[in-house]
């Protein structure tokens, strides 16, 4: 297993009046940053509405600690065995179920 690249944004500002300068960013940008910046038209419904607004964001890659790179292991690990129990279980019960036939 080897160490994944995690993506983190770094930057993020929303207006909902006017567009968000470039100039705007407070982090110093590398070459490999991602900028993403949109305006959203916003959305109305009867329960889950917004209003529209403009966002900039900048996403960095970066590659994953020591730290996650181990509870990343040892959950991986964990689901695997809790697979294979739930598997040994569907199979018990399909072999009672065609064992008679």
């Amino acid at each position: 297993m080897e160490k994944i690249t995690k993506t983190d944004v770094i930057f993020q500002k929303q207006s909902d009046h006017e567009p968000i300068k470039f100039g705007e960013i407070d982090v110093e940008l590398l070459s490999d940053d991602v900028i993403i910046a949109s305006h959203d038209e916003g959305y109305y419904s009867e329960n889950n509405s917004w209003d529209p607004h403009y966002y900039l964001e900048v996403h960095r890659d970066r590659l994953e600690t020591d730290e996650e790179f181990e509870k990343r292991k040892e959950e991986t690990s964990w689901l695997r065995k809790d697979m294979r129990k739930r598997r040994y279980k569907n199979y018990i019960k399909l072999k009672k179920e065609f064992e008679n036939e």
